[in-house]
């Protein structure tokens, strides 16, 4: 029986995005391991519980990875468990998703001789990441690309970036999951029962947004905006998700004073009926891998308040899918908000044409297309062991720079002597 090992720096990652390639391998008769950090809080014990009950032949290893470039100690220590548990394991194949999985199991992958797949979630080379951090894992990327048989881009401004700058061999643009448009289109539970269980009128017109509740998705945008909009009585705003967000965005909802018309649902198993209940769609990402909450949205009907970025620019189009807010982010956002509830026809007008572009996303042929690269790559024997330094000295330089001004203001640019020191680090010898 083959041996398959997924890595992710989060739990909630690999049950995020796996769904498909675990399907995929289970018709290939293999043996699976999932190796991750199960202590970060961001995966609810339901969420890995509903994943247990569909896959419930996975093994499961806690290793403490943070998605972090700037943990340094944290993450070298946790690769320092992963390599032997890879050695006992000794799998046919390693498959890493995000950034962090990607530079520390391919590392591993090229000291053991273990080919790998890579799919790049959040791939942090583009811009709306700090200057230090875009540096670090474009060097990151380079010095690993040799180490990855297949790349799987979540969107066309990744596989383009994989083909011309990292000339990878292999690149596959598949998007982070695939879209059962159907199940979108056709909720369980209608419009009216929901909005009972929420305690929302049903003339109300509802926002939603649904995600991990951390700082990239900019939800205190929209919070500022209801705040702005205050005697509009008929709006509520609906977020399911979990995070490390969740105590801020309570926190700022006590301080607007929107607790009435501001519903934190934290993990939720019936996104689809949450859309079927919901107006429009407000996702003001400062950055997406492929922005599959909007993509679900889209497939329910539901027009868009979002922000034309990385990862949204495929479907993200001003005044057909939505709204893109530009400049004052809260004044815009407002603006939006304002003429989509006057105007019951241009909502409908919008969800129909973001409908039939969400088919585009279909997962009819996904997990046929991932099938075939696993059958491809379990059939050939394991690469040849090569071993691979850890990253430079300059890399550890700008990886303590990039902490430090972290540290001091999480939402600043790196100062003069970072920048001389990733020049320093990058410049030809």
């Amino acid at each position: 029986m083959k041996r398959v090992v997924f890595l992710g720096a989060a739990a909630a990652t690999l049950v995020q995005f796996t769904k498909y390639d675990l399907t995929a391998l289970q018709t290939l008769g293999c043996e699976i391991h999932m190796v991750c950090n199960m202590q970060n809080g961001n995966l609810s014990e339901a969420a890995l519980h509903e994943y247990n009950q569909t896959f419930p032949q996975l093994h499961w290893h806690d290793l403490p990875f943070a998605d972090s470039a700037a943990a340094l100690r944290r993450n070298h220590q946790a690769y320092q468990k992963l390599l032997p548990l890879l050695k006992e394991l000794k799998p046919d194949l390693l498959h890493c998703h995000g950034t962090i999985a990607g530079q520390y199991g391919r590392r591993a992958a090229q000291e053991l001789g273990i080919p790998v797949f890579y799919t790049a979630h959040d791939f942090r080379v583009f811009h709306g990441c700090l200057l230090a951090e875009r540096v670090y894992f474009s060097a990151v990327e380079r010095k690993y690309r040799k180490a990855t048989e297949v790349f799987f881009a979540v969107c066309p401004e990744d596989a383009a970036y994989a083909k011309k700058h990292l000339n990878q061999a292999e690149v596959v643009s598949l998007p982070d999951v695939g879209l059962d448009c159907d199940k979108y289109a056709m909720p369980e539970r209608s419009r009216e029962v929901v909005r009972n269980e929420l305690d929302i009128p049903q003339d109300a017109v509802v926002l939603l947004s649904v995600g991990t509740l951390r700082m990239q998705k900019r939800l205190r945008v929209i919070l500022q905006a209801m705040a702005r909009l205050r005697n509009r009585e008929q709006l509520h705003y609906v977020i399911c998700g979990e995070g490390p967000d969740m105590p801020f965005l309570q926190k700022l909802t006590r301080q607007l004073h929107l607790e009435e018309r501001v519903h934190l649902l934290g993990y939720r198993t019936d996104i689809p009926d949450m859309l079927g209940a919901a107006d429009i769609f407000c996702m003001p990402s400062r950055r997406e891998g492929c922005g599959m909450a909007a993509l679900e949205a889209m497939a329910a009907g539901l027009p868009l308040i979002t922000v034309r970025s990385h990862g949204t620019k495929t479907y993200a189009e001003k005044g057909e899918s939505g709204f893109c807010l530009k400049g004052d982010l809260v004044t815009s956002c407002a603006d939006a908000i304002e003429q989509l509830a006057d105007n019951k026809l241009l909502r409908r007008q919008m969800g129909a044409r973001n409908r039939a572009a969400a088919t585009a996303f279909s997962d009819a042929d996904r997990m046929m297309l991932l099938r075939g690269y696993y059958q491809k790559a379990l059939g050939r024997l394991k690469a040849t062991p090569h071993k691979a330094p850890f990253l430079k000295a300059g890399h550890i330089l700008l990886a303590a720079a990039y902490n430090t001004v972290r540290r001091r203001d999480p939402c600043s640019q790196p100062n003069l002597s970072v920048r001389c020191a990733v020049w320093r680090m990058e410049r030809p010898q």
